[in-house]
């Protein structure tokens, strides 16, 4: 291991972050502590050199480049990639504003440290490359970043910009201070520079720095002991192509769930959940895979004679090879299921009922089940029709058991784990079934009775906000189905974040000579003022105030008001004379008999027996408590 400055480091090498590695990941916080410790050289005198890591890198098949009419080797970046990243960042605003003041002479340094023509001295991977040699060279993009990796270089470039203007702005630091930080950076920042001569040993390496604390992700840290586990127990001539599968693995999977904007830690849960266990007490993190019965790193059984619980390691080889095989596409469902877009998604159908079980915000209960159903429909082992039938069972669950009855989150989540590990892993099992189970499912957590009773009173619904806002919003999607002509809705569920898109028709505060104070007795608007009947989806909420029904009402073409509004429920508020006690529960029958049927489970003639697991269910529980 060799310590070196950035100046150092750069001097006669290249770097190149391989497509297998996550992207930029650093965010605020890490902004602000670099840009601390930078100013904490420049200001004490007692800091001599800040040490600010180790950059580990691998000099794979690489032809040495060409830099600067010299020749440079090329080397992968396989530990330090986010602080090389952020050094690189920072020092191009730095040496920008300094050129920008008249200090021509810094352009000089522009090729010693950021790039030469097209090429950096260093290379980002996937698709942030293009957009970090725009942000280093100009300081702005030249398109807008569309994925999270691109996002976060864009903002850290403008919190780096931020900053530096505000030292420009200072009379006591100014071009000085900029100066003094470019040569803390490229002279006093420290790097452990350590090169590891085969990539096998990657895994080895990542071992040893997260035993001393080194802070990895989960998925950084299963791609490592895989690779250990490659050079510990992998035949000569097969670790290259093993080392390989799993850096090919690892790309794809980080795209997908950097593309997702979800967890890395949340996706590779979900692939443990389909091929290792159901029970969300099993899951260990990444330590759960050196398990004896997955990918034990010693210790194998003898071959032919399988211990229970323990695997060969022919075994233990071929689970390996099938779980990096299968990873990147539990990746790809995971995206299209928790961001479906237009691209991802095989149907409009699948795509509308993806989003409305993702705008019920409770989606990480369903991952396993929603996964296995989509790869065995994407494998033509069951009808779209089926499959879409189970998207409706788990959105009419989403709305039964979490927004409506308000159970805990994880309310049935070992019971539904254990439907995406079975449907996932036995080819026989029938979709149908577990459809049915559903079903069964609901109506144990909120039985059809229940639902029914507690409809007709009148609620707090606006106190419910999620509930409220997401029945309000398929609602107006049934208007839009029936007498809309299938068009889209006006207001977006994006919208609907703000809570000025709900309306009080009954106002909350009716001024003390209103028509409101005539009509309706205090003790009608204490019971029915937050109640489901009196509210209605608006884009005006704040220009109807406290008005008099028949002001709110309006006409066509007077904006704005009910009768010209482009909400469709919105706008059937304009056919009541007045907006009465009556009115209201007119309106309110209407949509408990459209919430009833909306959300009705249905009864299958199959036998569904739910014993086992509810057994289970009630166990977890106790567990919890």
């Amino acid at each position: 291991m060799n310590k070196q400055s950035l100046t150092d480091l750069f001097s006669s090498t290249l770097f190149h972050i391989p497509d297998y590695q996550r992207g930029y990941a650093w965010e605020k916080k890490q902004w602000r502590d670099f840009v601390e410790d930078l100013d904490a050289l420049v200001t004490d005198d007692n800091v001599h050199y800040h040490y600010t890591g180790t950059v580990v890198t691998y000099q794979a098949s690489h032809p040495t480049a060409t830099y600067g009419r010299r020749p440079a080797k090329v080397v992968d970046v396989v530990d330090g990639q986010q602080r090389l990243t952020t050094t690189c960042l920072y020092l191009s605003v730095i040496i920008n504003a300094l050129i920008a003041k008249g200090r021509t002479e810094y352009e000089r340094d522009i090729a010693d440290f950021l790039y030469d023509g097209l090429r950096c001295k260093l290379t980002l991977n996937n698709d942030t490359a293009e957009l970090f040699h725009r942000l280093l060279s100009e300081g702005r993009p030249l398109k807008l970043p569309t994925t999270p990796h691109q996002r976060r270089l864009y903002d850290a470039t403008a919190y780096f910009q931020a900053h530096v203007s505000q030292l420009l702005a200072d009379d006591a630091k100014g071009v000085e201070y900029l100066i003094q930080l470019f040569e803390a950076i490229t002279g006093k920042l420290v790097f452990t520079s350590y090169t590891i001569e085969e990539e096998c040993e990657i895994g080895m390496t990542f071992e040893l720095m997260n035993s001393r604390g080194k802070e990895l992700s989960v998925l950084e840290l299963l791609k490592n002991y895989l690779m250990h586990w490659i050079a510990r127990n992998g035949a000569p001539e097969e670790r290259e192509e093993l080392t390989s599968r799993v850096n090919l693995a690892w790309r794809d999977t980080y795209g997908f769930v950097g593309d997702s904007g979800g967890s890395e830690s949340q996706c590779l849960r979900l692939a443990w959940t389909l091929y290792c266990h159901h029970l969300p007490k099993n899951w260990k993190g990444y330590d759960g895979f050196k398990q004896p019965q997955y990918i034990p790193l010693r210790d194998f059984a003898p071959d032919g004679q399988p211990g229970k619980g323990t695997k060969t390691k022919a075994e233990t080889r071929a689970f390996m090879l099938k779980f990096v095989k299968g990873l990147p596409e539990v990746a790809r469902h995971y995206q299209a299921v928790i961001s479906p877009n237009s691209q991802n998604t095989d149907s409009a159908a699948e795509l509308a009922w993806l989003e409305r079980i993702n705008n019920t915000g409770n989606i990480a209960n369903f991952l396993p089940l929603l996964v296995a159903a989509r790869s065995r429909w994407q494998a033509s082992e069951v009808t779209e029709a089926q499959y879409i039938e189970l998207l409706q069972a788990l959105e009419c669950y989403a709305y039964r058991v979490f927004l409506f009855e308000g159970k805990r989150s994880n309310s049935g989540s070992s019971t539904l784990y254990r439907w995406g590990h079975e449907l996932f892993n036995q080819s026989q099992l029938d979709l149908e079934a577990i459809i049915a189970k559903v079903h069964d499912l609901i109506r144990y957590y909120a039985s059809d009775s229940a639902f029914a009773v507690q409809l007709k009173e009148p609620g707090k619904w606006y106190h419910w906000r999620r509930l409220l806002k997401y029945t309000l919003f398929e609602y107006e999607h049934h208007l839009m189905d029936k007498e809309g002509k299938g068009s889209k809705p006006k207001i977006t569920w994006q919208e609907l974040a703000k809570d000025s898109t709900i309306e009080h028709i009954l106002p909350q505060t009716p001024a003390e000579d209103s028509h409101w104070l005539k009509v309706w007795s205090d003790e009608e608007r204490a019971t029915y003022l937050h109640d489901l009947g009196n509210l209605v989806l608006t884009k005006d909420n704040a220009s109807y105030s406290n008005f008099d029904f028949e002001r709110k009402k309006g006409a066509p073409g007077v904006s704005p008001s009910y009768s010209d509004s482009c909400i469709k429920q919105e706008r059937k508020l304009a056919t009541y004379d007045d907006w009465t006690l009556e009115s209201l529960n007119h309106r309110r029958q209407a949509l408990e008999a459209w919430v009833l049927g909306r959300w009705q489970t249905r009864h299958f003639a199959l036998d569904t027996s739910m014993d086992d697991e509810l057994e289970e269910e009630a166990m977890m529980r106790e567990t919890e408590i």
